[in-house]
């Protein structure tokens, strides 16, 4: 065997953000920037300090999920992504277990919010020889399960899509439904997407981001039960309804209540007060946000995209995922000419604050993403 090289980029979230797993509609746009990971032949799958003959490959990938996270918990948490990649890989017998050393090189920058570690995932599972077996969306689907039941992570497949499905330079829509990407919409002329990291770091298993996601899944279940059916996503809620939710529910009220959640990934913490009115209602308008955004840019309206990408950042804020470097930056940006519009993107509480601009509007600002 040779080497084998394989890329992806990161992504700008320009809508969307935490509403692919309520099964929005989101906006996304691969960076110009990438991670590269290369497999050399080896003995057996290196990673880092990890060195697996494939015996015990082909052992661990068929390992509980529960059980594989705790027998490699002892590992770097970098090379969970790489290992998670290529167990997953093996569990669903896209390749058979890997005997090579895997090395990554990258310019992402990491905890910022740009989508690093679904970079990391696609370029090692294009390393592995992955993307000659399945397609973009497959691919997509098991570097997110590799990110949601090895890592630990509860991502939703936004990032993964993107990074697997898109193109520099033009915008991709992805309906989370559970994952299909539509015709990529080239940038208009003139115009380009660019990340501003707010220097707080991003962690997508962090306590804020979980507890969001918790209160959309509650507020379903809490609709559901008042309405006596159900809806397959949270974004196909009835937005009136979703008004009617309480601000706040806690924990323990809920699960005596209406017992756990629909979503796997996040149980119910009983002490920990959650946001259901404002992560349900996200979800939902969201959803109706990146479908008129998307309309506009067909339509060549790209100054129609400011109040929505506005009324998005507010909604990270009313969440519980805003941060006030993300709204420094915010007001920062729409401040200059040529900006479009700006808003927290990603994951939020911190990370990156997405920008549409006129090309060379932000020229002297260090440190950006595009």
């Amino acid at each position: 065997m040779n080497c084998r090289r394989g890329r992806a980029p990161g992504r700008l979230d320009l809508l969307g953000g935490v509403a692919d797993y309520s099964g929005a509609l989101v906006l996304e746009v691969p960076t110009h920037r990438s991670t590269v990971v290369v497999a050399e032949p080896a003995d057996a799958l290196v990673v880092g300090p990890v060195e697996l003959p494939a015996p015990e490959v082909a052992r661990l990938a068929v390992l509980p999920y529960a059980e594989l996270r705790s027998t490699i918990a002892g590992v770097p948490r970098w090379t969970r992504y790489l290992l998670g990649v290529a167990l997953v890989l093996v569990r669903h017998r896209v390749i058979r277990p890997p005997r090579v050393r895997l090395a990554v090189t990258s310019d992402l920058p990491q905890s910022v919010g740009v989508a690093s570690s679904a970079a990391l995932e696609v370029a090692t599972a294009r390393a592995l020889g992955a993307d000659d077996v399945v397609d973009p969306l497959r691919l997509a689907a098991l570097c997110q399960e590799a990110e949601n039941q090895v890592v630990g992570a509860p991502c939703g497949i936004m990032d993964q899509v993107a990074v697997a499905a898109g193109e520099t330079g033009s915008i991709l829509p992805v309906l989370c439904r559970p994952a299909s990407a539509g015709a990529t919409v080239p940038l208009p002329p003139g115009v380009e997407v660019i990340g501003w990291p707010t220097g707080v770091p991003h962690d997508v298993g962090g306590a804020p981001y979980a507890r969001a996601r918790i209160a959309a899944f509650m507020g379903k279940r809490i609709v559901e039960d008042a309405a006596a059916r159900s809806w397959s996503w949270v974004s196909e809620l009835p937005s009136d309804v979703v008004a009617t939710l309480p601000e706040t529910v806690r924990g323990a009220d809920f699960v005596d209540r209406w017992g756990e959640t629909p979503d796997r990934l996040t149980p119910v913490e009983l002490d920990e007060t959650y946001p259901v009115r404002a992560a349900t209602s996200f979800g939902v308008e969201e959803h109706r946000r990146s479908e008129r955004a998307l309309t506009a840019l067909h339509s060549g309206s790209i100054s129609a995209l400011a109040p929505l990408m506005a009324a998005s950042h507010a909604g990270y804020t009313a969440m519980g995922l805003g941060h006030a470097a993300a709204d420094a930056i915010t007001e920062e940006a729409m401040s200059l000419a040529g900006v479009l519009g700006a808003r927290a993107s990603g994951g939020g509480s911190g990370g990156t604050v997405v920008v549409l601009c006129l090309a060379g509007s932000l020229a002297r600002v260090p440190g950006l993403v595009r």
